[in-house]
């Protein structure tokens, strides 16, 4: 048992080589298929309601303090959620979602022991996982009370539906242009 230990212990991890990789899958696959996607009709009709439904949610959270407060907590109290390692539930989907949109995808971790989507001001990238967007810790839902929380539960709602739609949507057309043995799109974890 102690040897086992040992081998572990001399493991070199890097906690950003996975967010590396799943990037670059992710911008092989924007090289190759984007112009499939944007031709689809339905696929960008997906992404248009799906971009409308963030910036509502994003609107409702900005109005009842929600980003400022994470601000707060995050960056001038030095503790927040976005730790490192969080950005591993990013996965090759929603980093594509965020090449369609236009989204420039960070090539380093900014902000040391943060998430490597964290900068100065806030999270860099527009789509984000359902963790990063039903986050409400202890603090917010004292300050977002009971009529704030089920409001932007209710924005929410919508936005992280069409998440799992446009996900979908892109993982099927994918596997029917390259086979059903496709790297998992949806692939997280820490490790």
């Amino acid at each position: 048992m102690l040897k086992n230990l040992k081998y572990l212990k001399s493991i070199d991890y890097d906690p950003t080589s996975l967010i590396l990789e799943k990037i670059r899958v992710a911008q092989e696959l924007y090289e190759h298929w984007s112009d499939y996607f944007f031709k689809d009709e339905k696929f960008i009709d997906l992404l248009k309601r799906y971009e409308e439904a963030v910036l509502k949610s994003n609107k409702t959270m900005e109005k009842l303090g929600t980003f400022n407060e994470c601000y707060i907590c995050s960056v001038l109290e030095k503790k927040g959620c976005c730790k490192a390692g969080l950005e591993n539930e990013v996965t090759i989907n929603i980093l594509l979602i965020n090449m369609f949109l236009g989204v420039q995808i960070p090539k380093e971790r900014e902000v040391p022991l943060r998430c490597f989507f964290v900068g100065p001001t806030g999270c860099k990238i527009f789509a984000r996982p359902f963790l990063c967007r039903d986050y409400f810790c202890r603090r917010l839902l004292d300050k977002l009370g009971e009529k704030g929380y089920i409001l932007v539960t209710q924005v929410l709602n919508e936005e992280l539906t069409l998440l799992y739609e446009i996900c979908s949507y892109i993982k099927k057309e994918l596997e029917f242009l390259l086979g059903d043995f496709l790297i998992e799109l949806d692939l997280t974890g820490y490790a």
